[in-house]
């Protein structure tokens, strides 16, 4: 029996979809380089319009061969493009570690490529103590999902130290219950346009950061129940940034 692959081994990117091509049109087209296991089109969440691109996954990864193989592709009656996606790294907090040198970063390295390919190995350490190693590190792995089931384990064991396994979370707690939204605004001509340009929207309590390219005004931020608030006058291509309050 042959081994399972993961998902992100079968998955096609495919890009400047045609804004009227529906999932059902992306199957029709692909569906005769292998059976399709599913479609996620990307939709713009604020207009409900397609972004243009969206991920195919294959049945097997042989679709995604003969796929590629192929280098002239239209749905649609547009030719669009296609490629292996790539696959979003995962990390993972480590901690309990012991005190010193008892478990160098190569060890922690090899311990944890048996789960997974390791892209890096990260151990902070003291400055107040001559630089002796903390005992907690990171661990980022090629695969987003290899982290993701670890972090479901919850430890694992080298030699005669348990180690703790926890998702990696924002520093500061703040931050993370705020979070950043919105996006660089569009480039405003001077005595063309006074607002400049207009950042992206942010979500519940979110900041909004806009870049304008006048003196105008800058973003628009997250309000307290998801409401707007226009952002801070942004000076020559400066910024503005908003927060707190709905209007």
């Amino acid at each position: 029996m042959a081994a399972e692959t993961h998902e992100d081994d079968r998955k096609l990117f495919v890009g400047a979809l045609p804004q009227e091509a529906k999932e059902e049109d992306i199957k029709e087209y692909f569906g005769q380089f292998g059976e399709i296991e599913n479609i996620n089109l990307k939709i713009d969440q604020m207009t409900g319009r397609s972004r243009g691109f969206a991920f195919i996954v294959f049945k097997e990864v042989s679709s995604i061969d003969a796929a590629m193989a192929n280098d002239a592709h239209v749905v649609k009656g547009k030719k669009v493009t296609c490629k292996k996606a790539e696959a979003k790294q995962g990390k993972i907090f480590v901690g309990k570690l012991p005190a010193g040198d008892a478990l160098s970063k190569e060890d922690i390295q090899a311990h944890f490529s048996q789960f997974g390919e390791v892209v890096e190995v990260t151990r902070p350490v003291d400055k107040s103590k001559d630089n002796e190693p903390k005992s907690f590190g990171f661990v980022t792995f090629a695969r987003e999902h290899v982290a993701k089931d670890l972090v479901k384990q919850g430890e694992t064991t080298i030699g005669e130290h348990t180690l703790e396994i926890k998702k990696v979370t924002p520093k500061d707690p703040a931050a993370a219950m705020m979070g950043y939204g919105g996006g660089a605004g569009g480039m405003g001509g001077w005595g063309f346009d006074p607002y400049g340009g207009y950042g992206g929207f942010g979500g519940y309590g979110d900041f909004g950061y806009g870049y304008g390219g006048g003196p105008g005004w800058g973003g628009f931020g997250g309000g307290a129940a998801g409401g707007k608030m226009r952002g801070g006058a942004g000076g020559r291509g400066g910024r503005g940034r908003g927060r707190g309050r709905p209007y």
